[in-house]
């Protein structure tokens, strides 16, 4: 298990003391693990220790261009879920404005 790995599952375990909804955890989940990727890929980060706010604000923007639902662990899992099917796919809409201070 990588640090990174270690960390969203404590984080998770944290989550779950909350007793957040089982789509919730699993959002977050999948949002760390697709930011987790994202930061081995461009950054060769593997020590979250390392990551700072520009990398932060480095992958909001690669999600902005990306489009919403475009950003996958795994490009197979697009043919299952089929993310180009949802009416806000790849959206500009209003909602998917961010700010990182």
């Amino acid at each position: 298990m990588t640090d990174f790995e270690f960390q969203i599952e404590n984080f998770m375990l944290y989550c779950t003391s909350k007793n957040l909804s089982r789509k919730t955890l699993a959002s977050y989940e999948q949002s760390l693990k697709l930011f987790a990727a994202y930061l081995k890929e461009h950054f060769k980060i593997v020590d979250p220790g390392r990551v700072q706010s520009g990398h932060i604000r480095q992958y909001i923007k690669y999600l902005k261009e990306r489009g919403k639902y475009t950003v996958v662990v795994n490009e197979e899992r697009k043919e299952y879920n089929h993310p180009d099917h949802r009416s806000d796919y790849n959206s500009q809409s209003p909602q998917r404005q961010l700010t990182i201070m």
